[in-house]
């Protein structure tokens, strides 16, 4: 009964967001999700958790975490255009994006829906006096994964935030933007004391699992420049024993694979991920709706097996159009074989390169990055300076992790790369156009924000 209350309640909650008013000036719902009669016990707030979980992968179309980050930075990026015209996609590919872009508004929108939800769960599970207190830390852990990963995306694509942890809309409805050094203190804090909540045992890895938290803590510190940090938390992750890179890429993103250190379930009936229904056209002779650019198709080494196995080519009226094929099924008859992965092996191999690069440890540096490129049928690298190996990481980042939650647009603006890249490749570049606008309407409803530059 109880995880049938729960189900009710988030689909108020959502429903309250789709108004067009922001989701912090609404008033919770007399029966809010946060009644304490969902968190009774632990098998009211399991569902409640689990109804976050489904609430990240639920939307029918592009979201926050459905696809949206890959799709949209990587049109303001190098990776991406559309093959039709759509106007808000299209400010995004010119780097004018207005600051009423309906894309740019669902990015925030969703991104904030989730985590007023996971901030219900945690308030409604720490203020239950009947869960058990190991009950408590592990779910508490969990939706705090949650929240990192959420703000640690919306930092990457607007900058300053506001940080809320709380559900009273009359404290949120006020709040302004937080620096990204105090996001990423709240973010820190919430992986370390998830780290301390969540089991190394048994790895469920649809879950916010322990080396979930492990592996964003590791991005976390290696995009703060805390090389030794980094190194620590990816150590803890390749000497677990519980992950291997799979040897075909074919099979990285496979519910059954061994790489996934986290990923999210399918919810939507017969269909299997956003992007392997968005991205994969339905037919050879259908045109991709988004397309690889030609500069990101052209980059590839010769023999590159993720050129050959994640992209994939439809030729139309003699005409060549490559697509991301990294995800190959939308639309499922049965049971889905593929899961959307968030982190994976291929990330920490290259997080710990990088930050040893930083710290010179040039051989260490080589050995990480090399055990990529053998799996993508490459020969190791010849580099033997800080700086070819650094640029060489760059560049397998690019192609191990093209139109892939965004990690080429954050690597190029995280490392100040941005405008060498783009201001040759893309027409209307900016220097102010490394951060997403913070949505006009957000704003009129809460004038504590304040607009990006540029905008």
């Amino acid at each position: 009964m109880k995880k049938n209350l729960f189900f009710i309640l988030i689909s108020l909650a959502v429903a309250s967001f789709t108004s067009c008013k922001k989701f912090v000036q609404e008033p919770p719902p007399k029966n809010q999700l946060i009644s304490s009669a969902v968190f009774a016990d632990s098998v009211g707030a399991s569902a409640a958790l689990n109804g976050v979980y489904i609430n990240l992968m639920q939307n029918f179309g592009f979201s926050f975490s459905n696809g949206g980050i890959t799709a949209f930075t990587g049109l303001t990026g190098d990776e991406l255009y559309e093959s039709t015209f759509s106007p808000p996609d299209e400010e995004l590919y010119n780097n004018a994006i207005t600051i009423s872009n309906a894309d740019a508004q669902l990015l925030w929108t969703t991104a904030y829906q989730s985590i007023y939800l996971v901030n219900a769960c945690i308030s409604g599970i720490e203020n239950s006096t009947t869960i058990s207190t190991s009950a408590k830390n592990s779910m508490t852990s969990e939706a705090l994964v949650i929240r990192s990963f959420l703000y640690f995306n919306l930092v990457n694509i607007y900058g300053d935030v506001p940080l809320i942890v709380g559900t009273d809309y009359s404290v949120n409805e006020k709040i302004g933007r937080s620096t990204v050094k105090i996001i990423y203190q709240q973010i820190i804090g919430d992986l370390q004391a998830a780290q301390s909540g969540l089991s190394k045992g048994q790895v469920i890895n649809t879950r916010a699992n322990y080396y979930a938290a492990t592996a964003l803590l590791a991005k976390v510190y290696l995009y703060n420049k805390q090389y030794s940090d980094a190194i620590k938390q990816s150590d803890l992750i390749l000497t677990s024993g519980n992950f291997s890179l799979e040897p075909d890429p074919n099979s990285v993103f496979l519910a059954a694979s061994n790489e996934t250190i986290w990923c999210f379930a399918p919810v939507i009936p017969n269909l299997a991920t956003m992007e392997g229904y968005m991205f994969v056209p339905s037919s050879s002779g259908v045109i991709p709706s988004y397309l690889i650019t030609n500069s990101l198709y052209n980059s590839f080494e010769s023999g590159d097996l993720r050129k050959l196995d994640w992209i994939g080519v439809d030729t139309v009226s003699n005409q060549f159009y490559p697509f991301p094929f990294k995800y190959k099924t939308g639309r499922v008859s049965g049971t889905p074989n593929e899961n959307y992965v968030v982190l994976r092996l291929a990330d920490i191999y290259l997080i710990e390169a990088e930050a040893k690069a930083n710290l010179n440890n040039i051989s260490g540096a080589i050995g990480d990055l090399n055990i990529v490129r053998n799996r993508a049928g490459l020969l190791n690298i010849s580099a033997n300076n800080q700086a070819t190996v650094l640029t060489s990481i760059v560049t397998e980042r690019q192609h191990e992790f093209f139109c892939e939650w965004g990690n080429r647009w954050f690597d190029l603006n995280r490392l100040n790369l941005s405008n060498s890249v783009f201001s040759s490749e893309k027409h209307g570049w900016k220097t102010t156009s490394n951060l997403y606008p913070i949505p006009q309407n957000e704003i009129n409803l809460n004038p504590a924000l304040k607009q990006n530059l540029g905008y």
